[in-house]
């Protein structure tokens, strides 16, 4: 108690800093930055022109619209990841990470059954599959993130 007195008599009112911030910054930050380099997928519109077109194949138009869903919604769950706690805010999170993982899993399928759209071709299968693959794994590690001791006790700890 003495110490705390002493403390609280500091130079222009300062709180002391006898707790460390309990707040995983370093995490929060990585997988907001990833989520909102997802908007990227917005990309995906072509290839449902492609299908619609009838030059790409259907089973296409899934992970595109997903790939759309996921690359609009971006910039939102980004934000919350970053600015807001509570339950909601880490279920959604993860059930958004969840349906990325369900889209890659979903084209690496259409990958192996069908030609890759036109507007894939330049790229190749075999890169393709790369960033999918790599996707997967930068998603899969969101997740651990997301469910770890720290980022579970921030966003369940009080709401903003």
């Amino acid at each position: 108690m003495e110490q705390y007195g002493q403390q609280m008599n500091t130079p222009n009112s300062q709180k002391p800093s006898v707790m460390p911030s309990t707040r995983p910054r370093a995490a929060i930050i990585a997988v907001a930055i990833w989520a909102l380099i997802q908007v990227s997928r917005i990309t995906a519109f072509s290839i449902t022109q492609g299908v619609s077109a009838g030059v790409d194949s259907a089973a296409w138009l899934f992970p595109a619209f997903m790939d759309m869903f996921i690359g609009i919604t971006a910039p939102f769950v980004a934000f919350v990841i970053w600015r807001k706690t509570g339950l909601a805010v880490w279920v959604t999170a993860i059930v958004w990470f969840v349906l990325s993982i369900s889209d890659h899993i979903d084209a690496l399928t259409a990958l192996f059954t069908v030609p890759l759209p036109q507007s894939m071709l330049a790229m190749g299968s075999s890169a393709f599959m790369t960033v999918l693959l790599v996707n997967t794994v930068l998603d899969v590690a969101v997740l651990i993130l997301l469910t770890g001791k720290k980022m579970k006790s921030h966003y369940l700890s009080s709401p903003r």
